[in-house]
């Protein structure tokens, strides 16, 4: 990821789900946390943050086969990140279809050379809230297949019966 004014970072990305995705940057904790999350901003607590202000601050666009789909400012609000428990800033969300070749592009405005050590990366994943549906289909279709294989069985054990009371 650029970490100068200025700087743009595009790149060629083909999705896997018709969901909700989430262009974020990732940094690990190899900065102090606290430090970390005021640089990352706008959740971070902004008593503590006072003297540590945000570096991050991009405009992104994505685009498929040289359309313009969706751009966007990392000021607006966005969705929670896929994994709430990394260390992640989410600058922007765009509805995907599966199958479809898109390309992100993101200018970043401001310097954010005091992330360099933190290693910071663009990534873009499903929302969490979509991913929660996923899961939730998940979780629906095992409790049809198993309500079928229970009464599959039910059914087998009265066909059973009535033969072994016979012999």
């Amino acid at each position: 990821m650029p970490l100068a004014a200025g700087e743009s970072v595009s790149a060629p990305f083909k999705l896997n789900y018709d969901a909700l995705y989430v262009i974020e940057i990732v940094a690990e904790p190899r900065i102090p946390l606290d430090q970390l999350h005021c640089l990352l901003g706008p959740e971070a607590d902004t008593v503590s943050c006072k003297n540590t202000p945000s570096v991050i601050t991009a405009a992104w666009t994505v685009s498929s086969d040289g359309r313009e789909l969706r751009r966007g400012d990392s000021n607006e609000l966005h969705s929670m990140p896929a994994q709430p428990e990394a260390v992640t800033r989410v600058i922007g969300e765009f509805p995907g279809r599966a199958g479809e070749s898109y390309n992100l592009q993101v200018t970043f405005r401001a310097n954010a050379q005091q992330l360099a050590d933190a290693n910071p990366r663009l990534r873009v994943a499903v929302a969490s809230i979509a991913y929660t549906d996923l899961e939730s289909a998940g979780v629906l279709v095992f409790a049809a297949a198993f309500i079928c294989v229970m009464f599959g069985a039910i059914l087998l054990g009265v066909a059973w019966l009535p033969r072994k009371r016979d012999q």
